[in-house]
């Protein structure tokens, strides 16, 4: 299930000591009120809990994305605008959203077939009239020129999208992130390891604890099993290039 952002930024806020309350009562009438008379500290204003928040979790699909195996890339997934043979390989999807992290495929706009990395030269052999009744899928990507045989039409590309604001209104609302649950304390470590400040968190000596907390959580997120399972899904297939 996706990540709750009114979960994160309570619970930001209480275990960097910022929450209105000093007694059980007082503390969980905050944590389960309104966000905007929520915060009591006077370290962190409460402008920069949203940008820091969001900063962490670009960070985060960021991570997701660079690996053009992660079973997570479905919760940020994205699709280009179709692309004629020399065109540019894209910046964003074909909703204007930024890709973030590498393709994972490329595939023919109209059989949605995967096309398959080959080398220059290959495909411009491939270019000859003489292969225009036999169906290639195939395509090189020398920096941003993409090349394809003349048999498909048009191209585009999958991979992994993040839009801040988009993720700002979800904040703003008490949305959900498209993150899973399973990257909270990841998340929320990563956001008090951003957070210290001299007279803060430094003073108590906590900061070294969550940068560590953020960097395992990092690394776990990082980590595959030695097999992957054979599933026709788009993160499965990789971009040379």
């Amino acid at each position: 299930m996706p990540l709750s952002y009114r979960y994160l930024k309570f619970e930001s806020a209480l275990r960097t000591a910022q929450i209105v309350g000093t007694g059980q009562a007082s503390l969980e009438a905050a944590y389960g009120g309104d966000w905007a008379i929520a915060l009591d500290g006077s370290e962190i204003p409460i402008s920069s809990f949203k940008q820091n928040i969001l900063a962490v979790g670009a960070e985060i699909a960021h991570i997701i994305g660079s690996d053009s195996q992660h079973p997570y890339r479905s919760m940020i997934y994205g699709r280009s605008a179709n692309i004629a043979n020399g065109g540019s390989s894209p910046t964003q999807d074909n909703n204007g959203v930024e890709f973030v992290g590498v393709f994972d495929a490329v595939r023919d706009a109209d059989t949605l077939n995967v096309m398959t990395y080959q080398p220059p030269q290959t495909i411009e052999d491939e270019q000859n009239s003489f292969f225009n009744t036999v169906p290639l899928y195939n395509y090189n990507l020398s920096g941003n020129y993409i090349q394809f045989p003349p048999t498909t039409a048009n191209v585009f590309f999958e991979g992994c999208v993040w839009d801040f604001d988009t993720q700002s209104s979800l904040f703003d609302s008490d949305g959900d992130s498209p993150l899973p649950q399973m990257i909270a304390n990841t998340w929320i470590a990563g956001f008090i390891a951003n957070s210290a400040q001299v007279g803060w968190t430094d003073a108590a000596n906590v900061v070294p604890g969550y940068v560590n907390a953020y960097q395992r959580g990092i690394q776990i997120l990082k980590m595959r099993g030695s097999e992957m399972p054979s599933l026709p899904l788009a993160s499965m297939n990789k971009v040379a290039g």
